[in-house]
């Protein structure tokens, strides 16, 4: 590819970007997450294995598995001003009914659900506060208990590519 993808100008590459780096570097997630397949001081192995930077639902398993799936949205321009958007992320947790249960006595979908709360919400790690706006649960018509949350930041809308233009030419 000629293009630099490692350093592209593509706001929502860059917060899965932080999404995933802020995912991986919790300890907390990766324990709750419950794979005992892999090595939680190799928590980059835990990326599109049990955390993924796509919405999916999980299929048929071998061994009860646990998810986090998240995505970033430009949903609209902020309604009054047209230099500011709004942006959605939403996380969407999925817990197999056979891993449901944690020893700290919470649901694994809701302790992960707090987790991500507890990490996003209010943060300004994407240059804007992100502000939770959704928090519920569901299922699946398989054997997983999710819990969705979706954040909403008004953000600046791709100054970097503004044209000033006369409105009368």
């Amino acid at each position: 590819m000629i293009r630099d993808i490692e350093n592209i100008d593509d706001d929502i590459s860059s917060m899965k970007r932080i999404i995933r780096q802020k995912l991986t570097s919790d300890p907390d997630v990766i324990e709750v997450l419950n794979n005992h397949e892999l090595d939680p001081s190799s928590p980059d192995d835990y990326l599109n294995n049990n955390i993924f930077a796509y919405i999916r639902i999980p299929g048929t398993q071998d061994v009860a598995k646990n998810f986090i799936c998240f995505s970033v949205d430009d949903i609209e321009d902020h309604r009054y001003n047209s230099v500011m958007k709004i942006q959605y992320v939403q996380f969407v947790v999925f817990c197999h009914a056979d891993d449901i249960k944690t020893p700290y006595g919470i649901e694994r979908h809701d302790l992960l659900g707090y987790l991500i709360r507890d990490i996003f919400n209010w943060s300004n790690m994407f240059g804007m506060q992100a502000k939770l706006v959704y928090n519920k649960e569901s299922v699946t018509d398989t054997n997983y208990s999710c819990r969705t949350l979706k954040f909403e930041l008004t953000k600046t809308n791709s100054l970097n590519n503004a044209v000033t233009r006369n409105k009368y030419e």
